[in-house]
C-alpha cells in the first residue's frame, strides 16, 4: 500500500511559526494568509515554535507508550464501546472487512481537574505527563483557533467564549508494527468531527487525501518539534465550506509501533455549530445545517452509511 503513495515534499506542507502571530503588523497578516491558504487548499498545516517543550511532548508519548505496553488484564477496566464514556479504551483487531489494527484510549481533558482523577494511574507518571501535555496543547489550540478565525476575516474574538468553555478530548493511539505488504491500516480514511485536531506523533504514518491531485493519498513526513493541525467537520461548517475538513488515515510501520496523541477541540457538547453569518450572502448561501457534538455522538451510534459532514450539507 505505501509503495503506491507519494510523500509530500516539505515545501508542500505549510509550516506556521506560532511565535510570528505576536509580531508586528506586517508579519502577522502574512502568517494569517498562509493559514488561510493551507486550510482552504489542504485542510491541514503544521506548527513550529509553539511553546510546548520537547520534554513535555516526549514524556507524554513515553507514558502513553508504557500504558499501551501493559498486559491487557491491567487495562480491561477501561475497555468500553460506549462512545459517551469520558475514559474509554478500545482495541481494534484486524478482520477481513476493516483491515484496521490499533489500540486507543480517549480521555476527557477539560476542565482537567474534573477528569484527571479518572484517568489511568498505571504507569504512575501517566496523569502527570499526559496532564501537562493536555494543559499546554489546549492553550496552543485556543491560540491557533484565534488565528484561524481571524484568517476567515472574522474578529479574533469570534466564538472565543464557546471555545474556552468547549470540549477537549485527548486521544492516544498505538499502531502496532506491521508489514506494508499486509495492506493493514492503522486508521481508516475519515474526517474528524472536531473544530481542529492537533496531532503529536512519534514517527510518520499520517496520510492525507490531496483534493488538488485527483484525491491521491499523500504521506505527510514527520518533522521533529512540529505538531500537525487538522481541520475538522465543525470548522468546515463554521466557515460555510471555505475551509475543508481533511480526509486522512494512518498506515502502520514495518520496523516499530507508532504512538500518537490527538488533541481534539470542539464547542461545548450541546452547543450548535453553524456557518458564521458574516460568511453567508447571496453569492455564498448557507451550505450546512447546524449541529452539535452531542448530535455527532448520536450519529455515530446510528451507524449511518454516509459520512457525518455529508449528512450536514444542504
Amino acid at each position: 500500500m505505501n509503495s503506491l503513495v507519494s510523500t509530500l515534499h516539505p515545501s508542500q506542507v505549510t509550516t506556521i511559526d506560532v511565535s510570528q502571530l505576536h509580531h508586528d503588523s506586517h508579519t502577522k497578516p502574512l502568517v494569517l494568509k498562509s493559514i488561510h491558504d493551507a486550510c482552504q487548499k489542504m485542510g491541514f498545516f503544521q506548527v513550529i515554535n509553539h511553546g510546548i517543550s520537547t520534554e513535555v511532548t516526549e514524556n507524554a508519548l513515553g507514558s502513553l507508550s508504557k500504558f499501551f505496553d501493559l498486559p491487557m488484564d491491567q487495562k480491561t477496566i477501561f475497555l468500553s464501546n460506549d462512545v459517551k464514556k469520558p475514559v474509554r479504551l478500545e482495541k481494534f483487531r484486524v478482520d477481513n472487512v476493516s483491515r484496521v489494527s490499533r489500540e486507543l484510549i480517549k480521555l476527557y481533558a477539560y476542565p482537567i481537574e474534573d477528569w484527571i482523577g479518572s484517568w489511568p494511574h498505571n504507569p504512575t507518571d501517566f496523569t502527570e505527563n499526559l496532564g501537562k501535555y493536555a494543559i499546554e496543547v489546549r492553550r496552543l489550540s485556543l491560540e491557533i483557533m484565534e488565528a484561524i478565525v481571524e484568517s476567515l476575516g472574522l474578529p479574533p474574538t469570534y466564538s472565543r467564549s464557546s471555545l474556552e468553555k468547549g470540549m477537549h478530548m485527548i486521544v492516544g493511539n498505538k499502531y502496532p508494527q506491521c508489514s506494508p505488504s499486509s495492506n493493514i491500516l492503522g486508521l481508516a480514511s475519515h474526517t474528524d468531527h472536531t473544530i481542529i485536531t492537533i496531532l503529536l506523533e512519534s514517527m510518520s504514518g499520517l496520510e492525507i487525501m490531496d483534493s488538488n491531485d485527483n484525491n491521491a493519498w499523500k504521506s505527510v513526513p514527520a518533522a521533529g518539534g512540529t505538531l500537525k493541525v487538522l481541520i475538522g467537520n465543525h470548522l468546515e461548517v463554521l466557515s460555510n465550506g471555505l475551509y475543508k475538513s481533511v480526509f486522512h488515515r494512518v498506515t502502520s510501520n514495518a520496523q516499530k509501533s507508532r504512538v500518537s496523541i490527538g488533541s481534539c477541540l470542539s464547542f461545548p457538547m450541546a452547543q450548535m455549530v453553524e456557518p458564521a453569518m458574516e460568511l453567508v450572502d447571496e453569492e455564498h448561501p448557507k451550505r450546512y445545517k447546524a449541529s452539535s457534538l452531542e448530535e455527532y455522538i448520536k450519529f455515530l451510534s446510528s451507524k449511518a452509511d454516509k459520512s457525518y459532514i455529508e449528512s450536514l450539507k444542504i
